[in-house]
């Protein structure tokens, strides 16, 4: 990975976009792959300047860390500060007696991506694009949508698969649309670029999309403010890995800085029902082929069935590789069990997706993969806008 301060072209900016392959620099715009190697980009800051500013709105608060050239892009009230604490209770239930738990599900639609769509949209009006397509298994598509129809100059229009649009809560409104696919996120995916090419719109690339992990990472960071330690693990479910990336790049600054000691492990976790990156992980591969797609994902943690992982796992592993981490995958089952224990035992009701983290640290500390004296983070990413899928609860 590379280094997170400026040298190089543009040092007089506040950043420049830099490649993650090969460590190239350009300037500022809405580029998200590297010219040279198509690796992914992501922006590059003066961290000589950092200071965190007294603000209610986290993105006003690490405005030095954001891609932004004035604070007046930025839209207040699209996130909120969300609470980081220990689980005593939790953890020594599982057997992870260090645990700490970052609710997310607080935020204003629930998950943890209303902090992408406040970054984004801020990001969009920086180069002046007032309309996009982008797409989604669910949650991305609802915070950006909430964001924005709280800015009338702004349009969106939302691609999804069939199965997932329950998981939607877009606005019927002549700004925003939401049209279902039949098929998968890939089939959606296809049907909105083709939308964006004949309407010659702006398509949001997702994952590559370096303004949404700058959103993504704040979550790190803040959580990393509120404790009184480095962790020395990170926890959270996957589908593309997209709040992974922003994790370790928002960890990499602040350890930069000096406000984290060392790099936490990564743990990433994926359903077993749809975990090629987990099965690729633990056959020692580094990419993803044909065979591992999934046409079809079925499983309860909607929010990261995702069947064709192939253009983010090489991310991903290298950042297990790196920090000494995994990628793992849970049964059905233990999503049902760990989404009753955060119930029960500390009083947050969360999605699956969000609950599979719990389910594999139980797993790792049974196998005696964790240290009792280490400090675990949990990300717990949002809680269910489904119902049907509630556990028998309502």
């Amino acid at each position: 990975m590379p280094e997170v301060g400026i040298h190089g072209a543009g040092a007089g900016r506040k950043y420049v976009l830099a490649c993650t392959g090969c460590d190239g620099e350009i300037e500022p715009g809405l580029v998200f792959r590297c010219p040279d190697c198509a690796s992914a980009l992501e922006p590059r800051y003066r961290l000589d300047r950092f200071e965190r500013r007294l603000h209610e709105a986290p993105e006003q608060v690490y405005f030095d860390l954001l891609p932004l050239s004035s604070p007046n892009f930025l839209d207040d009230g699209i996130t909120v500060r969300t609470p980081c604490r220990p689980a005593p209770a939790l953890g020594a239930a599982i057997g992870v007696p260090g645990l700490w738990l970052k609710d997310e599900s607080q935020q204003p639609t629930g998950t943890t991506k209303d902090r992408l769509a406040a970054t984004v949209l801020a990001v969009y009006r920086q180069f002046g694009v007032k309309e996009f397509v982008a797409s989604s298994t669910g949650n991305s598509s609802t915070a950006l949508a909430r964001a924005v129809m709280r800015d009338p100059a702004m349009r969106a229009h939302f691609f999804c698969g069939t199965r997932f649009v329950p998981n939607h809560d877009v606005p019927r409104h002549e700004r925003t649309a939401l049209t279902a696919v039949e098929g998968s996120y890939v089939e959606a995916s296809q049907q909105a670029r083709r939308f964006a090419e004949d309407q010659g719109l702006h398509l949001d690339p997702g994952f590559f999309n370096w303004a949404r992990r700058e959103g993504l990472k704040l979550a790190y960071m803040e959580a990393v403010d509120q404790m009184d330690r480095t962790p020395d693990v990170v926890v959270q479910a996957i589908s593309s890995g997209m709040g992974i990336l922003a994790a370790h790049k928002g960890l990499r600054e602040y350890q930069k800085l000096g406000l984290v000691e060392r790099m936490p492990e990564f743990l990433m976790v994926q359903e077993e029902s749809c975990a090629p990156a987990a099965n690729a992980w633990r056959e020692g591969r580094r990419g993803l082929g044909p065979a591992d797609r999934i046409e079809q994902p079925e499983g309860l943690a909607t929010a990261i069935l995702l069947g064709d992982g192939a253009p983010y796992f090489p991310y991903l592993h290298d950042i297990a590789d790196d920090t000494g981490g995994a990628i793992v995958a849970v049964p059905s089952e233990s999503l049902v069990q760990a989404r009753r224990m955060l119930r029960d035992l500390e009083g947050l009701d969360v999605c699956y997706a969000a609950a599979a983290t719990i389910a594999a640290l139980r797993d790792r500390a049974a196998a005696g993969l964790l240290r009792g004296d280490e400090t675990v983070l949990v990300n717990l990413t949002g809680r269910s806008r489904m119902p049907a899928l509630q556990d028998g609860v309502r």
